[in-house]
């Protein structure tokens, strides 16, 4: 008898974490709101988020200026509206504010944390396409239409060069790990998947760790960050984490910088399964980016979900086409 439950108890772990079976459908592409948005072609650039509000899906397109829509369905999104733009020139997030993940707090409320960019270097006082990054904090009272602009919650172990440089840390996905209490930020630093928790119900700055040698030990401002183990061969950025409800594990997806996407599952958000292919470039000089799946919302989906992604033709230019098509996972 306690054989039995220990298989019925450890199979379907081994399976998820395995033995997952991807069903990708068709290609299409993600259409362009009613009232045209300006930074569409560039979409997307990051992780998406995306909820619903009574009958309405509200979604947040990350950008060097964030917007919002709101609309009946993904594919009927409407009234565009910038709410965070970039910030003021001698700010940390000059170069750009993309809004990558939002969390309800409360009737209207919103807690937001965004990837930051700095493109001012001192030797270098102007570089557009060259960014030191680190993600922030900030907060709505009115679903996201405005927002009151935070302070840094993660910055990088190494200071910013004073030749332009990518360089920082950001490109992230958080979730609230609900049986824990706590955040969980997935972001990269030197090209590497790393973590960092805050049991701040609010991510305020000063609450945050980074994942040091086995344990949050490191302050999230300038503390230093060890790889997650598992994802350290497949180093790359911009995951998308969601809770599984079919599997009851975490999944997460991201593009490696080769230009390629992968996807994995954990238990607890550190111990992941080893890497497995999703989605490959149809050609040659082409990349696939910024993955994001939708179920229930951006942070939560079950066997049957979207997955939204940039498909580059060239990777390395800016231009791209955004994606939408259904995934299925099975055993």
């Amino acid at each position: 008898m306690l054989f039995r439950l220990f298989l019925v108890v450890l199979l379907p772990w081994l399976a998820a974490a395995q033995d997952i079976r991807i069903t990708l459908g068709e290609p299409r592409t993600f259409p362009q709101p009613a009232t045209p948005l300006p930074i569409y072609e560039f979409s997307p650039d990051g992780h998406l988020t995306v909820f619903r509000d009574e009958d309405a899906w509200v979604m947040f397109w990350p950008g060097h200026d964030s917007y919002r829509t709101i609309g009946r369905s993904l594919f009927e999104m409407a009234q565009v509206t910038k709410v965070l733009p970039q910030g003021e020139p001698a700010g940390f997030d000059n170069g750009g504010a993309w809004l990558y993940s939002v969390f309800r707090h409360g009737e209207r409320g919103l807690v937001a944390f965004y990837h930051a960019e700095d493109h001012r270097f001192p030797l270098s006082p102007d570089s557009k396409w060259v960014a030191y990054k680190s993600i922030a904090r900030c907060t709505s009272d009115d679903l996201g239409l405005t927002w009151n602009r935070g302070p840094q919650i993660l910055t990088a172990h190494r200071p910013k060069p004073e030749n332009a440089e990518w360089s920082g840390l950001g490109d992230h996905c958080m979730v609230w790990d609900q049986a824990n209490q706590r955040y969980i930020c997935i972001f990269q630093e030197d090209g590497d998947l790393c973590i960092a928790m805050s049991r701040d119900p609010e991510g305020q700055p000063g609450s945050w760790l980074k994942w040091f040698a086995g344990d949050f030990t490191e302050p999230g401002l300038g503390g230093r960050a060890t790889p997650l183990p598992a994802l350290a061969s497949h180093r790359g950025g911009n995951p998308s984490v969601h809770w599984n409800t079919h599997f009851r594990r975490w999944l997460i997806v991201w593009h490696r910088w080769e230009g390629d996407l992968w996807l994995a599952s954990s238990a607890d958000l550190i111990a992941w399964s080893s890497p497995k292919l999703l989605l490959a470039p149809s050609s040659a000089r082409g990349k696939v980016w910024y993955p994001t799946l939708i179920g229930d919302s951006d942070a939560q989906g079950g066997q049957t979900m979207s997955m939204l992604y940039a498909d580059f033709p060239d990777r390395d230019a800016v231009g791209r086409r955004f994606v939408i098509r259904e995934i299925q996972f099975g055993q």
